[in-house]
């Protein structure tokens, strides 16, 4: 299996679901989404009321509780520049690499959805620590009742190959909010740029460029 991909994220912008309760402070999501709810006021420079405070917290418990389940294995970042947003989820995983490279990378920010509403914007993206891999711009609806339009969410995904370890680094971000998504890709862009491999024997943090 290989080695999760390490973030050096922004500690303003972004904090990362824990992938386990144990050996943290917490003893699961509620605890969790409660202190981050206060740190992240606390931070902010606004004044909340005890109502914004319980909002967000329990808005961060169902983050920590549902996300983590739609992409197993991942690791789960969320994206909150203002605590009265709704948080961004963001899935970071490294996964076994297989076939070509190129077609590999293709198939997985594209992917074959039937649900999507056109094809997907596909470009170039070069990332210091991983060199340079795909990322797509997706849009694809979500179906309602016959007598409702469906919901559009936005999507996008970046891959990359890292040679070294012999996986593939996948980074997917969506949300039924394409303003919400495309109002934080600057930041996106940046978060990625932070993705780099640990290197064999390396210690935490300690990560190595592209091969």
């Amino acid at each position: 299996m290989s080695p999760p991909p390490h973030v050096d994220y922004d500690t303003d912008l972004w904090m990362q679901i824990p992938n386990s309760w144990e050996g943290t402070p917490w003893k699961g999501p509620k605890e969790w989404g409660r202190d981050l709810s206060a740190a992240w006021w606390g931070d902010s420079g606004l004044e909340p009321s005890r109502k914004d405070l319980k909002i967000l917290a329990a808005t961060l418990r169902s983050c920590a509780e549902r996300f983590p389940l739609s992409h197993p294995g991942f690791d789960v970042y969320l994206h909150l520049p203002d605590p009265r947003l709704m948080p961004l989820p963001v899935y970071v995983a490294s996964i076994e690499a297989e076939g070509d490279r190129d077609e590999s990378l293709r198939a997985l920010v594209t992917t074959d959805d039937p649900d999507l509403v056109e094809k997907p914007i596909v470009e170039d993206f070069t990332s210091d620590l991983l060199g340079t891999g795909l990322r797509s711009l997706r849009y694809t609806q979500l179906p309602r009742a016959e007598s409702e339009g469906g919901t559009l969410v936005a999507g996008v995904r970046y891959a990359w190959r890292h040679e070294a370890s012999a996986c593939d680094v996948v980074v997917i971000v969506s949300a039924p909010d394409p303003r919400r998504v495309l109002g934080a890709m600057d930041d996106l862009d940046d978060f990625v740029h932070r993705i780099g491999m640990p290197g064999p024997g390396s210690g935490p943090g300690e990560v190595q460029g592209p091969s």
